[in-house]
């Protein structure tokens, strides 16, 4: 069930040249490389139950019987306010038989013939079977359900009851003697006969008959717990099945026909959880069935059954800050050029969070999101890989670029290293990939990226890559601008889990962080990245949360990475702190921030994009308290003077939250929101405001146990709205 990503690739290059320093490695390929082939994504069904679920359970039936329960008992509980009642037993019934033969009997004679329970089944248990088959019967005549074909009621389980007319009586005495001693007894409410549907297995819950068909409700079919079935084999079942055998299957019918299926949604619940209506979201549009049919269409054994998450979930976190609402519209970009769109309505001063796997199941994606209003956004990914669980996040991006650089990378132990393209033009783009490794060594790869899709580059399957450290610059060579990230799997010193950062688009003399600590189990390192020909000369400033300033000068090589390891720096033992790198010389670089911490016994890791200084306003889409889930927002001053800040956090339901801090001279801050009382169990945004002449720079760290996948994440705070982001990465398969 576990696949890493990228697993099933293949990646065709072939070296043109090889230098002291630099191989150059050309591969022109017309189109985006895939992680996961559509052949390769399955459904895995997990269920209860068999059947529609309404009235008896015939699972429960037998356990209650055999825990001495009588039959009136029984169908007292599983039918509401009913009253047992007498018919003529000798009155004939017209059977269709399964040869199509259509043969008549007295209505004790077609019960001795029924199909539905064993000889072995408890003898009350068959004298509920009897009673609600034969009131059954009549229900059908009643409501005249075969009226025109010459008979009352097929032999088919599936439409009426199951009947086989070869049959001896004698041979079943079990049977024969359930129908003799409930002779004539059947089941009524308010003077007329019930409709005595009953099921295989109700799954632990039987249904409304409204919920599941559609009707108008029955009193008597009214759903109810009966844990009495949990002890049946065939309670609880899984079934996997390939994407497109569940595509194929549902395509077969016009009403839930999607042309490429890109997602299931199955949220929409009956009282005793079964699914009540199915949406079906592909490339020509979006259907909705009932839970009867889609279980039915893809043979399962009934609708009580969730698709068992995908080993990647995506959100996309989106922040209006306008008092109106805004509309917000999603458009993915899939490898193959094949790109959708979702749109939805944020209420003012609030924020909305999207389930990308409501949308797009198995697939790799980027997106970009539009807005009529200026909005903030954020991904969030929480995956499985190759079991290592954790999660990421990332903010989203102004604007495409065609150059990025990636200062983190690595490809040594146990780490795994993937570069995300976007392209959201209509053009391909001709992109330059050049990895620069710790000693100075580059490699060049060469790609095309066809219009309005997404790639990802494996760069441990790359020759020459491997057991690297490695910052990576990624150019449009056509001019086509491109959006570009990094993500990061690793298992290092037993911390396992993953980060990810988009790429900084200019190199810079200065970068400043937020977050930094090296207390407890917690590391963390600087990476820098060198595109230039020049030898920079590095000074690093950590500002302590108590207000000491610690200083470290660094050499860093030409076009080559150099990581910083702040823990081994004397003056920060046991601190939490921000920083400031600076190239004396004014040589721009690019720099990222790493951290591999135990938190509270959840091991993982994660990482921020340097931002490029101090400003008056920051905003953070995302933020969680939920469940197991702590987030924290740091505030750095870099200035010799306090700055007075003014935080306030969003809720969907558009509350605001607000609070007041004073950040010291030179010194962090560090906000612990589950501390505050009215965010407690929330989801939020925030906005970070300084006084006038005040300015900060803000990230936003949450650690948390995302469905018993225990990591982190970070990300940088943006300095304003936009109406337009992109995200290279994104990815919901397994």
């Amino acid at each position: 069930m576990i696949k890493p990503r990228g697993a099933g690739r293949v990646v065709h290059i072939k070296v043109i040249a090889v230098a002291v320093l630099t191989v150059v490695v050309l591969c022109f390929t017309p189109g985006a490389v895939s992680r996961t082939g559509g052949s390769s994504a399955h459904y895995i069904f997990s269920g209860r139950g068999r059947a529609h679920g309404v009235g008896v359970c015939m699972d429960g039936v037998y356990y209650r019987a055999k825990s001495g329960q009588g039959y009136q008992e029984m169908l007292n509980y599983y039918y509401t306010g009913i009253e047992f009642s007498k018919t003529d037993e000798s009155r004939p019934i017209r059977v269709r038989c399964s040869d199509g033969v259509i043969r008549a009997y007295p209505l004790n004679e077609y019960l001795y013939r029924l199909a539905e329970e064993p000889e072995t089944f408890p003898s009350e248990g068959l004298k509920t079977v009897m009673v609600a088959a034969r009131t059954y019967v009549l229900s059908v005549i009643a409501r005249g359900k075969h009226t025109g074909g010459d008979f009352d009621i097929c032999a088919s389980g599936g439409c009426c009851q199951a009947f086989n007319h070869n049959l001896d009586p004698n041979e079943r005495p079990n049977n024969k003697r359930a129908v003799d001693e409930t002779a004539g007894i059947i089941l009524t409410h308010g003077g007329k006969v019930i409709t005595a549907a009953y099921c295989g297995s109700c799954g632990g819950h039987t249904e409304n008959n409204e919920d599941v068909w559609g009707s108008t409700p029955i009193p008597y079919l009214r759903g109810k717990p009966d844990e009495w079935c949990k002890y049946s084999s065939r309670y609880s079942w899984t079934v996997s099945m390939s994407a497109q055998e569940v595509e194929n299957r549902l395509n077969a019918h016009a009403d839930s026909q999607v042309g490429n299926l890109r997602a299931i949604d199955l949220s929409e619940r009956t009282p005793g959880g079964r699914i009540k209506r199915a949406r079906l979201v592909g490339s020509e549009g979006t259907k909705y069935i009932r839970g009867s049919s889609f279980y039915g269409r893809l043979g399962l054994s009934s609708s009580l059954v969730e698709i068992l998450p995908d080993n990647f979930d995506e959100y996309l976190l989106v922040c209006n800050i306008a008092d109106e609402p805004a509309r917000v519209t999603f458009t993915f970009m899939q490898p193959s050029g094949e790109t959708s769109s979702e749109e939805i309505e944020v209420s003012g001063h609030s924020r909305y969070t999207l389930s990308v796997d409501d949308y797009l199941q198995f697939h790799e994606t980027s997106v970009a999101v539009s807005s009529d209003k200026p909005i903030i956004t954020e991904r969030a990914m929480y995956f499985d890989y190759h079991g290592k669980q954790g999660g990421h996040s990332s903010a989203g991006v102004l604007q495409p670029a065609t150059s990025w650089y990636l200062p983190e990378g690595c490809t040594a132990g146990g780490f795994d290293t993937y570069v995300l393209v976007q392209n959201p033009d209509v053009r391909p783009a001709r992109i330059k990939f050049t990895f620069m490794t710790q000693d100075g060594e580059n490699v060049v790869k060469e790609l095309e990226l066809v219009g309005r899709s997404r790639l990802t580059v494996g760069v441990d399957e790359e020759p020459g890559l491997a057991e690297e450290s490695l910052s990576t610059l990624v150019e449009s060579e056509n001019g086509v601008p491109i959006i570009v990230e990094r993500a990061v799997y690793f298992d290092w010193n037993g911390r396992t889990g993953g980060h990810v950062s988009p790429g900084a688009t200019t190199t810079r003399d200065s970068w400043y962080f937020a977050e930094g600590y090296t207390g407890g189990e917690f590391d963390t390192f600087f990476l820098v990245q060198n595109p230039t020909d020049e030898e920079i000369s590095l000074v690093a400033e950590f500002l302590r949360s108590d207000g000491t300033l610690v200083e470290k000068e660094f050499q860093v090589d030409a076009r080559s990475r150099f990581t910083i390891w702040s823990d081994q720096i004397k003056g920060l033992e046991d601190a939490e702190f921000s920083t400031r790198l600076t190239s004396e010389g004014e040589t721009p670089f690019a720099a990222e921030r790493t951290m591999y911490f135990a938190y509270g016994g959840i091991k993982g890791g994660h990482d921020c994009i340097g931002v490029e200084g101090p400003s008056p306003r920051w905003y953070l889409a995302e933020g969680y308290t939920g469940g197991d889930f702590d987030t924290y927002v740091l505030l750095a001053n870099f200035s010799e003077t306090a700055a007075p800040v003014t935080v306030t956090f969003m809720k969907p339901s558009g509350e605001t939250v607000t609070r007041d801090y004073q950040v010291g001279p030179q010194s962090r801050h560090t906000i612990i929101v589950d501390w505050i009382p009215e965010l407690e169990q929330a989801e939020f945004s925030v906005k970070v405001d300084c006084d006038a002449g005040s300015e900060v720079v803000v990230e936003r760290a949450e650690y948390f146990n995302y469905r018993g996948r225990g990591g982190g994440h970070a990300s940088p705070g943006v300095i304003a709205p936009a109406m337009g982001w992109h995200f290279a990465e994104g990815y919901t398969g397994n």
